[in-house]
């Protein structure tokens, strides 16, 4: 009789069985926050990286902007140039075909002349077009640096100036380096577009694009990228 009213009350005596819910519960809520943090964390991580990814490459991409800026006031100063040249002989051409040809070859020249002034040659005779380059974009204020590689060539590429009316600067490559060990690399080509003429007819007049209007010509949309890679 003793004996089962002592098994009774060991059944009833359920002291303890609190504190070891609680313990689980807390267990369980400190393994859930742990995790919550982790991910967190991660992410914060992942969205600094991805940050400071996107600021090198918009650090990469000034240089390239200011190659193009510049390559733009390098192509209105050489129509200019080439205009007034081509035009002071254009009587003494057989046809409108011929005074195109010679305006875009004096074109083609009038660019070679301005970047032969911005870059010495190499010991092989190219250009050193890095040397122009650095001369006319800024290296960033924010630490980085970066660094500027250009297919050897002696001039533009100007195989395309007779069928196709532009030049092109071949293989320029742009590498950034953040101060946070980021690199941005940026490689592309610049085509150059000549401005597009209309000779004057039989009469002596131009059509309403026609030339002598410097001011309704894009020089602009002369400059455009061509196999632009960003890694």
């Amino acid at each position: 009789m003793n004996r089962r009213c002592a098994v009774k009350r060991c059944k009833l005596n359920n002291k303890g069985s609190a504190i070891v819910t609680v313990l689980v519960v807390v267990t369980f809520i400190t393994i859930l926050a742990t995790i919550m943090l982790y991910i967190s964390a991660s992410n914060i991580q992942m969205k600094a990286a991805d940050y400071r990814t996107k600021e090198s490459f918009y650090q990469a991409e000034i240089p390239v902007e200011e190659l193009r800026a510049q390559l733009v006031e390098d192509v209105q100063l050489a129509f200019a140039k080439a205009y007034t040249v081509a035009v002071s002989e254009y009587s003494g051409l057989v046809n409108a075909q011929n005074s195109e040809d010679n305006y875009r070859r004096l074109f083609c020249e009038e660019m070679n002349k301005i970047w032969a002034g911005r870059c010495p040659n190499d010991e092989d005779g190219n250009r050193k077009w890095e040397v122009g380059i650095h001369l006319v974009a800024a290296q960033p204020t924010d630490g980085g640096t970066w660094s500027v590689a250009v297919a050897p060539s002696e001039k533009f590429d100007d195989s395309k100036i007779f069928s196709e009316g532009w030049l092109i600067l071949r293989n320029v490559e742009f590498v950034y380096d953040s101060s946070e060990g980021y690199t941005s690399i940026i490689s592309t080509d610049y085509c150059i577009t000549i401005p597009e003429l209309q000779w004057p007819d039989t009469n002596g007049h131009y059509s309403a694009a026609g030339a002598g209007t410097e001011e309704r010509l894009n020089f602009s949309s002369c400059v455009n990228y061509m196999n632009w890679t960003k890694r």
